[in-house]
C-alpha cells in the first residue's frame, strides 16, 4: 500500500488527459510505471483516463484510488475496441472523454498512421530500443504533437533521426521497492537459504529470446562449474508458446537442474504484483538482465532500489541505468549483431564477458555487500525516484501543455 496522498483542488488542472497502454492492474512493466505515474497525477488534480488495450474488453470501468493509497482520486478506464493495439480506441474513446491530449506508452510502430493523423494532440511516451530507430517508428512519430523519451538512449537516437523530444526518465517507487530481509523473502517464496542466487524477472515471448535467457544460462553454466552452490531463479512474466525453452536448454548444456528455480507460470501471470516481485528481488543476490533490446528496463531500476546489483548488456538503454563497477556490471556485446526485419540491429550479450562480470560482482559482494546495497539504493533515489520525477518533470510539462492548448484561466 502506498502512502496516502490527497487531491489538490486549488491548482489549475483543466487539461483532460487520455493514456493508452496496458491496463493499470496488469503488472506489465508499462502498467507498473503508469500506475505509479497516473495515480500521482490524478491525486494532483489532473483529469486522467486510460485506454487499456491490454487488460480490458467490453465496457468502461472506473478505478478508485483508495486501494492504491490515493484517496478520492479516480481514473476512468476504457476498453480496447477492434484494433489490438488501441489506436481506434485512442481516437473514439478520446472523443467520448473529451481529451485535450492523448498520450500512449507502447511501441508506436503497431499503430495505424491513418488513425494517428486524427487523434487529438497525440503524444507518445516513446520506447526506442534499437539503433538506428526503425523506419516504422519514425513514420508514426511524424503525427506526434510532442514526443517524450524515457531513456537517454532513446533521446539521442531520435536526435540522430532528426526528431526533437523531451526527456523524462522512467522511474520506480522506492516506498515499494526497498531492501528487505533476504532469508525471510526466500523462506516465503520457497527458495533455499544457503545458496548464491541469481535471478531473471522478464517476459519470455520470443525465440531468439530478446531478454537474453540463452546467454544468461550459458554464462551461468560456467559460473556453476566453479561455484556448485549457486542457483538461478526465473520469474517469466508473460510466458508464451513462442518463448524460449529455458528448462530444456539448461538440461541440454548440462546445468544442474536442482539449482534452477521457477515461479509457477499461472502465478507469474495472474498472481503477481509489485508487492510480490519486491520479495523476489530481495531474495536474490544479483539480477541478470543481459537483454538484447530495452527501451528502458524497469526491473533494473527496481532491483537497485532494493539494494540488489544488476548485470546488464552493453546495448540500448541498459548501460545508463547502472553505475558500472558500483551498482552493477556491464557486459560486452557480441561483435556481430543480428539484423532484424525492421532494418535495425540487436546485439546479444557476449557469454564469456557475462560470465566474467558474474565472477566480478560475486567477488565484490563477499566483502562489499553493504556498500553495494547502499550505492544501489542511493543511485535510484537520486535519479529514478518516481515522486521526484512527477514533481520536477511531469507536472511542469502538463502545466505548460495546458497553457499551450487551453490558454490561461480567464479573469473573472
Amino acid at each position: 500500500m502506498q502512502k496516502n496522498r490527497s487531491i489538490d483542488k486549488v491548482k489549475d488542472r483543466r487539461l483532460k488527459i487520455l493514456w493508452s497502454s496496458n491496463g493499470l492492474w496488469t503488472n506489465s512493466g508499462y502498467a507498473v510505471y503508469q500506475r505509479d505515474l497516473l495515480w500521482r497525477l490524478a491525486a494532483d488534480g489532473w483529469n486522467v483516463a486510460q485506454v487499456a488495450f491490454w487488460g480490458l474488453t467490453g465496457y468502461p470501468i472506473t478505478l478508485h484510488g483508495e486501494d492504491y493509497g490515493f484517496p478520492r482520486a479516480k481514473i476512468k478506464i476504457y476498453p480496447k475496441m477492434s484494433n489490438d493495439w488501441g489506436d481506434d480506441a485512442m481516437l473514439l474513446h478520446g472523443k467520448d472523454f473529451g481529451a485535450d491530449a492523448t498520450f500512449c506508452m507502447q511501441d508506436v510502430w503497431t499503430l495505424d498512421p491513418n488513425i494517428l493523423r486524427q487523434v487529438k494532440c497525440f503524444i507518445p511516451y516513446c520506447p526506442i530500443d534499437k539503433s538506428p530507430t526503425p523506419l516504422m517508428v519514425t513514420e508514426r512519430l511524424r503525427f506526434a504533437y510532442k514526443i517524450i523519451s524515457f531513456s537517454e538512449f532513446g533521446y539521442k537516437e531520435l536526435e540522430k533521426s532528426s526528431f526533437a523530444s523531451t526527456l523524462i526518465l522512467e522511474g520506480t517507487d522506492p516506498d515499494i521497492f526497498k531492501p528487505m530481509d533476504r532469508m525471510a523473502c526466500r523462506k516465503e517464496i520457497g527458495l533455499p537459504q544457503d545458496i548464491f542466487l541469481f535471478g531473471m524477472i522478464a517476459a519470455n515471448k520470443e525465440n531468439p529470446p530478446r531478454k537474453g535467457f540463452q546467454e544468461a544460462l550459458e554464462a551461468f553454466k560456467k559460473f556453476q562449474d566453479v561455484h556448485p552452490n549457486s542457483g538461478i531463479f526465473f520469474h517469466c512474466q508473460q510466458p508464451a508458446p513462442t518463448g524460449f525453452p529455458i528448462k530444456q536448454f539448461a538440461h541440454t548444456i548440462g546445468i544442474d537442474m536442482n539449482k534452477l528455480f521457477f515461479m509457477e507460470d499461472y502465478k507469474a501471470i495472474y498472481g503477481s504484483d509489485s508487492h510480490s516481485i519486491v520479495k523476489e528481488i530481495n531474495a536474490i543476490n544479483i539480477l541478470l538482465h543481459p537483454s538484447q533490446t530495452e527501451g528502458f528496463g524497469l526491473t533494473v531500476a527496481e532491483s537497485q532500489s532494493c539494494g540488489v546489483p544488476v548485470i546488464v548488456n552493453n546495448t540500448t538503454s541498459m548501460p545508463e541505468l547502472v553505475i558500472d563497477g558500483v551498482t552493477g556490471e556491464i557486459c560486452d556485446i557480441q561483435k556481430v549483431g543480428r539484423f532484424t526485419n525492421d532494418l535495425s540491429f540487436v546485439y546479444p550479450a557476449d557469454v564469456d564477458s557475462l560470465y566474467r562480470k558474474m565472477e566480478n560482482l560475486y567477488n565484490r559482494l563477499q566483502t562489499e555487500e553493504n556498500k553495494i546495497k547502499s550505492d544501489c539504493r542511493n543511485h535510484i533515489l537520486n535519479k529514478y525516484d518516481i515522486n521526484k520525477q512527477v514533481k520536477d518533470k511531469w507536472i511542469p510539462l502538463l502545466e505548460e501543455l495546458q497553457l499551450e492548448l487551453l490558454g490561461p484561466v480567464a479573469n473573472k
